[in-house]
């Protein structure tokens, strides 16, 4: 699987909003539970973009 730039991270979220693109990034390396948990974070600005990019490439 591809692992995408910050940039095209970015992309995502603005077109799909960040609760799909959440479910699309993380959904073969985290569970339901954990996705959402993620989302609250984001929503409450515990974490930015740049964290969950952060994530994302560890996860890859």
């Amino acid at each position: 699987m591809k692992v995408n730039s910050f940039n095209d991270f970015k992309y995502i979220f603005y077109i799909e909003g960040k609760d799909r693109a959440l479910k699309k990034l993380f959904s073969n390396f985290l569970s339901d539970k954990d996705i959402s948990l993620l989302y609250e974070r984001i929503e409450n600005n515990d974490i930015n973009l740049m964290e969950a990019y952060e994530k994302y490439k560890k996860s890859k």
